[in-house]
């Protein structure tokens, strides 16, 4: 479903992504560790087209979204289009503050609607405003349940605990319907004992058969839930394979290095 072949991205003289090359399966989850630095959200940011990769492609569902020898793929018009295919849910959640829990979820599809309506003159079966926006909100409420946070509805996001603003945040990432959904360290900003709801939700989803790439460095959590586990380090996969495979009989230095760490002190 997805293939990111040699994908490169610098700052200045500071290569941070060294032709990264991988592959996700329709309902596979991917958990992504390493240090901090190693990359990790520096790929997820080109993903979901935040950044753009001086070298390399990503595809998914066998059409390409962005090849660095292709200069049309990097219009800007392409551009927002393609982020629909993903959906990222950031680590300080940035809800907007000025708007309820369910204004927070339904404006970009709502605006996603009136783009739609306006060229095709449709949107989900929707020929009217009116009738795409009751659907946006029915669909909005079914995320709500998905997270626990119904009742939550009017709340705005000063008055939800980081869980329930991290939450929110994921359905407003699913409201949009992307192909892949994509976390940047979910539990990061969150303290210790909201961690595990914003986990569990993840869990939920993979039950749900969402396609999923985590960055985490709950190491856990990854080994419970993900297919697959890439290990970056200083730029590149420094190690791939199963959660059996990379966590519990790692093969490289760095890997065992790292996990040690874990080990040691917690995740």
């Amino acid at each position: 479903m997805l293939q990111v072949e040699n994908i490169r991205k610098s700052f200045g003289r500071n290569e941070v992504l060294k032709n990264i090359s991988f592959s996700l399966k329709k309902g596979e989850v991917l958990a992504i560790i390493g240090s901090s630095g190693s990359g990790k959200t520096t790929l997820l940011r080109c993903l979901n087209f935040l950044e753009t990769p001086q070298g390399g492609k990503i595809s998914v569902g066998g059409n390409v979204l962005f090849d660095a020898e292709n200069p049309s793929s990097q219009k800007e018009s392409e551009i927002r289009r393609n982020r629909l295919h993903f959906g990222l849910v950031f680590q300080n959640f940035n809800l907007f503050p000025q708007y309820k829990v369910m204004e927070n979820i339904i404006l970009a599809p709502t605006l996603m609607a009136k783009e739609q309506l306006r060229l095709n003159g449709s949107y989900k079966g929707a020929s009217t405003m009116k009738q795409a926006q009751q659907a946006i909100r029915e669909e909005a409420e079914v995320l709500l349940k998905k997270v626990g946070l119904a009742e939550k509805r009017d709340a705005y996001p000063c008055d939800l605990s980081g869980g329930q603003q991290q939450r929110v945040a994921i359905a407003r990432a699913l409201a949009l319907n992307p192909d892949i959904l994509c976390f940047d360290e979910p539990t990061s900003a969150l303290d210790p004992e909201l961690t595990g709801e914003v986990l569990n939700v993840i869990k939920g989803l993979k039950s749900s058969d969402s396609t999923m790439i985590v960055v985490t460095h709950e190491i856990g959590f990854a080994h419970d839930v993900a297919d697959r586990i890439i290990f970056m380090d200083g730029g590149l996969i420094e190690e791939e394979g199963t959660p059996q495979q990379v966590i519990d009989n790692p093969q490289s230095a760095r890997t065992k290095e790292f996990l040690a760490r874990f080990n040691q002190f917690g995740d």
